[in-house]
């Protein structure tokens, strides 16, 4: 299955020029921000120029999300376009390599269930591969109407059930998935918890 991934695609001068006029900002903060907004209508988020939301829909749709991800992969990540960057990251995994989650998360699922009422209560908060994915699903094709700061703690949620086996996420640099987000010390731990401070800003207003 790892065969068919593609990391994600260099945006072309000419679809960044449809965005802002620029070719050469495939990693400014200013394009980062904008594709951001312009996925998440009606959230607080959304940009007010509607043609720009437009051309932004329009390159995903055309050309996929991977274009667009490519902007926000230098983002800090308490930001909204670092947060989404680690979002794309997710759920590319859950996508691409179904196996290795369900792996992951049934080995989580033995571990804590031995764990007594404590590792039970958090099986029960944690949601499902499906249910995350779903969610960063719509949120990349700009349809997502719901409460971003739920995806966010869903997601840290997820990240950290998973982390009960083994912290690490991605296992090489040879990895489609491989990334400086992916592969430091205890990465799904790490992304773990910047999905849940991203989450709080969310709530407070403050992630932008």
């Amino acid at each position: 299955m790892a065969s068919s991934f593609r990391r994600p695609a260099q945006m072309k001068p000419d679809q960044l020029e449809s965005i802002e006029g620029e070719a050469d900002v495939a990693y400014h903060s200013e394009l980062a921000h904008t594709a951001a907004q312009a996925l998440l209508p009606g959230s607080g988020y959304h940009t007010e120029d509607p043609e720009v939301r437009a051309r932004v829909l329009d390159l995903v749709a055309t050309e996929g999300i991977d274009v667009i991800a490519e902007a926000w992969a230098r983002s800090p990540e308490d930001t909204l376009p670092g947060m989404l960057w680690r979002g794309y990251l997710l759920r590319e995994w859950l996508r691409r390599f179904p196996n290795d989650a369900a792996a992951r998360l049934t080995a989580a699922r033995e571990k804590l269930g031995s764990q007594g009422a404590d590792g039970v209560e958090k099986l029960e908060k944690t949601p499902t591969l499906g249910e995350v994915q779903s969610s960063w699903d719509e949120v990349f094709a700009g349809s997502f109407g719901g409460d971003f700061a739920e995806v966010l703690a869903s997601s840290a949620r997820l990240c950290d059930t998973l982390a009960e086996v083994d912290p690490l996420w991605i296992p090489s640099d040879e990895h489609p998935l491989a990334t400086p987000v992916t592969r430091r010390d205890a990465a799904l731990l790490e992304t773990a918890r910047e999905f849940r401070a991203a989450g709080a800003r969310a709530v407070r207003g403050t992630l932008s």
